[in-house]
């Protein structure tokens, strides 16, 4: 898996809002880094990814001032996946919600193909009502501007030209929580989200080209520890790349920098799936 840290001036992208076109020089499957980070931070960004230039793996509260540094209209934006309700996952909602529905990429842009699409663990309409407030700012489920998907684990849903399949993580905190597998044409890539190394995170990675797991480091409740990240290599298909993300930086064992088969997520990176 190439990575590109920084990769993120005009030269790299020609986005038009109607068609997306990408520059010949990006990769057929891209991922963008827009946070590596775990909750409380300690110096990177809250994590967060950007698929194809159109499909956000969470939505931490830095996201729309990382799609304008990345160039990206909200407009380009056809889905979004939630894996569970904590703020560092769903805080920058609102805000991308108000520019995505109101602000200048709605008003000014060319129309959209499809609807936005929002998916997450069932209840995630209701949490997100809670954090954004009894405003306008949050498409109610009737609205013909978004697609809600509120998805139980096991389940599987279609948009926009990709395959999302949803299977259920252990969060704990007496929450539903989602990890996704998206196939895209050029490659499967599989998401956790927060959980701890449960059988799940297996069946989520079958036949994927890319695994993006989440290091909690030493927290010892419904996160995946770093021994449990090196049991995770070993049992992954060799084809299967493993990305860790959502960990802290000043946290991590000397050893794990170095795991054979492993990446850590930094901000601002590009990689090729």
């Amino acid at each position: 898996m190439r990575h590109s840290p920084g990769l993120h001036g005009s030269s790299r992208r020609c986005w038009r809002i109607q068609k997306r076109a990408v520059c010949e020089r990006m990769p057929e499957l891209r991922l963008d880094c827009l946070g590596s980070g775990f909750a409380f931070s300690h110096g990177s960004y809250w994590s967060g990814f950007l698929l194809d230039g159109r499909v956000l793996l969470d939505c931490p509260p830095q996201t729309l001032a990382h799609l304008f540094r990345l160039g990206v209209p909200t407009q380009a934006i056809d889905l979004v996946l939630l894996s569970h309700e904590h703020s560092d996952h769903i805080g920058g909602m609102d805000l991308f919600l108000l520019e995505a529905t109101v602000g200048r990429a709605a008003r000014e842009g060319a129309p959209r193909e499809w609807p936005l699409a929002i998916a997450g663990p069932p209840g995630i309409h209701d949490r997100l009502r809670e954090v954004i407030g009894p405003s306008d700012r949050l498409p109610e489920r009737d609205d013909p501007r978004v697609r809600w998907f509120e998805q139980a684990g096991g389940s599987a849903f279609e948009w926009a030209g990709l395959r999302v399949e949803c299977v259920s993580m252990e969060h704990g905190h007496g929450m539903e929580a989602l990890g996704f597998r998206v196939s895209h044409p050029d490659g499967v890539v599989a998401y956790t989200g927060d959980t701890a190394y449960v059988e799940a995170v297996l069946t989520l990675a079958e036949g994927a080209d890319l695994l993006i797991t989440e290091c909690g480091g030493d927290r010892p409740y419904g996160h995946t520890s770093w021994e449990d990240v090196r049991e995770l290599r070993d049992a992954l298909a060799p084809s299967t790349r493993l990305l860790v993300t959502h960990y802290d930086p000043l946290a991590v064992p000397e050893w794990a920098s170095t795991l054979a088969g492993v990446e850590l997520a930094e901000d601002f990176a590009v990689y090729e799936v």
